[in-house]
């Protein structure tokens, strides 16, 4: 007779209970652990997700509807009762990941398995989620990542920039304006928040609530970088000798953004933004005829990106052979991560091992 047995319950483990009551909630964890506020977010209970609008009272769900069709919501905190605008999209079983810019408001919604994102403009104060375009992919989306604005051409109207995580590659979709790229539009690029922390953990843990200070966007107004040594002091000089410095306005998108660029104008097909840019500016005569002005106060208010297009940018900028990648990511999950100058990918591998790659700027040479 064996003296030990075997538990039917040796391969049992505690694993966290899925949430099936459909509700929203909101936890601060400074103030008490339990949920400051909680409504009725989706009636089906598969997986959801969430982004915040950069500010306190306003917030985007993506979730599926008791018609299992997937849809989207905006929120305002304040009044948690009901949503202040949804819209339905289709019955795809692939939960819709949102990337969303606070600063511009366009939310781009990106279906795992799919070959398609969807393009919106979150506008809390009509309050609308008002469709902007639709970007064919190339592969399958097994990730979504969003660029930080800081990483953006600016001066060639790139407005939003995603990045594409497929089964070996790495894609950049570009979003543009059609307008005229030889100067820098302060409408479609407000200034963003900064890299410099406002304040330190223990702070913020006491109550402190300083925003990160924010910078412009405008290339003419950056610091650019001069050399710096040790062992060669600073060159002071003379008052009577100074001289105002001259700052000259850069033209293009050579030296306007980081990370990626966007591709040179002999690359681009006829319906890029680029090529659209003098035929759609705001500042043609079209734009500033007294009828269109009386058509816009009968119809509202038009948005500035209602012309933006998202391309796929050219394949030198692309990261490709891609191996050993984790591409069964959970639902909740946007499938890897990017800042303006490395991306974070996550490998086949045990320990959950993480990938990082350096986005260098790269452009195409002309033979």
């Amino acid at each position: 007779m064996n003296r030990f047995r075997v538990s039917k319950f040796r391969h049992t483990e505690a694993r966290p209970p899925r949430r099936e009551d459909k509700q929203l909630q909101i936890f601060d964890p400074r103030t008490k652990p339990r949920a400051s506020q909680s409504t009725q977010a989706h009636e089906n209970s598969r997986d959801s997700r969430l982004a915040w609008m950069g500010t306190w009272e306003h917030l985007v769900s993506t979730g599926f509807n008791q018609m299992r069709e997937r849809e989207v919501k905006l929120w305002d905190t304040r009044f948690f009762s009901s949503a202040l605008a949804s819209l339905t999209l289709d019955t795809s079983l692939g939960c819709l990941v949102p990337l969303l810019d606070p600063d511009s408001g366009l939310l781009v919604l990106a279906g795992k398995g799919e070959r398609q994102l969807y393009c919106y403009e979150v506008v809390p104060q009509q309050p609308a989620l008002s469709p902007v375009t639709q970007c064919v992919l190339e592969s399958v989306l097994r990730g979504a990542a969003l660029v930080p604005r800081q990483a953006l051409a600016v001066m060639s109207c790139e407005v939003l920039r995603v990045l594409q995580l497929s089964d070996t590659a790495i894609v950049p979709i570009g979003y543009h304006v059609p307008r005229k790229a030889v100067e820098f539009h302060e409408d479609l690029f407000p200034d963003t928040a900064g890299c410099v922390p406002a304040t330190d953990p223990h702070s913020w843990w006491a109550g402190d609530n300083q925003q990160v200070q924010k910078v412009s966007l405008n290339p003419a107004c950056r610091p650019h970088p001069s050399f710096t040594s040790c062992l060669v002091p600073p060159a002071e000089p003379l008052p009577d000798t100074a001289q105002p410095a001259v700052m000259e306005t850069p033209v293009g998108d050579a030296d306007a953004s980081e990370g990626f660029s966007s591709p040179p104008s002999s690359l681009t097909s006829p319906s890029t933004p680029s090529s659209l840019g003098p035929s759609l500016s705001s500042t043609s005569g079209i734009g500033t005829s007294p009828s269109l002005r009386s058509l816009q106060s009968l119809l509202g208010p038009s948005s500035k990106f209602r012309h933006a297009q998202g391309t796929v940018l050219h394949r030198d900028s692309h990261i490709t052979n891609l191996k050993g990648l984790n591409l069964t990511t959970p639902g909740e999950s946007d499938g890897f991560c990017a800042n303006k100058l490395r991306v974070a990918v996550p490998l086949l591998s045990s320990g959950g091992q993480v990938a990082v790659l350096e986005m260098r700027e790269k452009r195409h040479r002309e033979v």
